[in-house]
């Protein structure tokens, strides 16, 4: 259903009657696991695989709404126990919805329950634009057309040398990116400087750099690195340290002209509020896949804005193209290739494609406006709600 200009069979009273009647009736849960052809490693992390888990949100006039998250088996059974709480909603009351959600006693406050909350809120927001016939980033604000990206990557992997990174990164630039992300933390401090030289070289000057450590330091190394960076002139430093040590990040932020970005590994407004009350970075990483979903991403870039902090979401460009494009303090958005999402290639059917000026447009579909090929991915599949495999994430 895409809203009532695009439905014949109504009148606009009949409409907006269904509308307000409509009631969630169940939830889906499916599950994928795409290996990569060899395991990529961060500063901190190496992942063999992409995994993602979707759920679709069904109501009682045949609208349906998707969302999808990272994440395994932990994820799954926490979906699965939400379903529960929002049968029978209002699939508009996603503050409601919310606050049924969250419930920090039983599910605890932050984690993968913050996740699976996300994916449910996430599709509630597919549906509602569904619903409405319009764009996710037209209900949200709406306040750009186009939007600047980068493209993450420059991982670690076993057969990949100063070289292999220059190739990677030279194919970025060809393919239009002008802003161009690279892991560091996991070598010493002289060859992630290599590296980071490496890149520079391969990219040329104008090319915007941006360098991320996911938590891999002490203090003392980042502030090293940190000075290294100064004198590169970096776009941003991000992730530095552990996303507990706010009073280290303000540190770094006080000494360094290299703007400190950090917020991936962070949820709810809450913690959002602790990141800007502590002074403690410049740029926001506040991912809606992790966090607590769209309802809460708005709540924290507003929290951003009214303290002259810029958002530059980590995640997912279907969905976070829509809210760097809502909202007036949206810095940049982050983009994936096959590379670095083993499932991107056949999950969508009509991928987000970079501009030659480096910039993307959030999908013009109702919704997040992108359509899972089901099909295509099925190989992959791990769980599915609907199947026998259910029975065993009950037991």
């Amino acid at each position: 259903m895409l809203g009532y200009s695009k439905r014949k069979t109504k009148s606009y009273t009949e409409y907006i009657k269904m509308v307000e009647q409509m009631k969630i009736t169940d939830m889906q849960v499916t599950a994928y696991s795409a290996p990569y052809e060899q395991p990529i490693s961060n500063g901190k992390y190496t992942y063999g695989a992409t995994e993602i888990v979707v759920c679709q949100v069904m109501t009682d006039e045949g609208v349906m709404g998707t969302g999808w998250v990272h994440g395994g088996r932990l994820v799954i059974d926490t979906l699965l126990s939400l379903k529960e709480r929002i049968q029978g909603e209002d699939p508009f009351h996603v503050e409601r919805i919310w606050e049924r959600m969250y419930l920090p006693k039983v599910y605890g406050r932050k984690g993968i329950t913050t996740r699976a909350i996300s994916c449910v809120d996430i599709a509630l927001w597919d549906l509602m634009g569904k619903t409405a016939g319009r764009p996710l980033r037209q209900l949200l604000g709406g306040y750009a057309d186009r939007i600047p990206a980068y493209i993450a990557g420059g991982y670690y992997e076993d057969s990949k040398d100063h070289k292999g990174l220059q190739e990677e990164m030279r194919r970025n630039v060809a393919s239009g990116a002008r802003a161009v992300k690279m892991k560091i933390g996991a070598a010493s401090l002289q060859e992630d400087l290599e590296r980071i030289d490496a890149v520079r070289e391969a990219i040329g000057k104008d090319v915007k750099l941006l360098v991320d450590a996911n938590n891999a330091y002490n203090r003392l190394d980042a502030l090293k690195m940190g000075r290294e960076l100064d004198r590169r002139g970096i776009f941003w430093f991000e992730e530095p340290l552990s996303p507990d040590d706010l009073e280290g990040c303000a540190e770094l932020r006080r000494k360094l002209d290299t703007p400190i970005a950090i917020g991936e590994n962070e949820y709810t407004r809450w913690g959002f509020k602790q990141i800007i009350d502590s002074d403690a970075a410049q740029i926001l990483n506040a991912d809606a896949q992790v966090l607590g979903g769209i309802t809460e991403w708005k709540k924290v870039a507003d929290l951003a804005m009214a303290s002259h902090i810029l958002v530059a979401p980590h995640g997912d460009q279907e969905i976070h193209s829509h809210l760097v494009s809502a909202v007036p303090n949206g810095l940049i958005a982050e983009y994936y290739d096959n590379n670095t999402n083993a499932l991107l290639k056949k999950m969508f059917s009509s991928p987000i494609k970079l501009g030659e000026d480096g910039s993307i447009s959030a999908p013009q579909g109702p919704g997040i406006g992108v359509n899972i090929e089901y099909g295509q991915i099925e190989k992959y599949q791990v769980f599915s709600s609907a199947g026998k495999e259910a029975q065993a994430a009950l037991c």
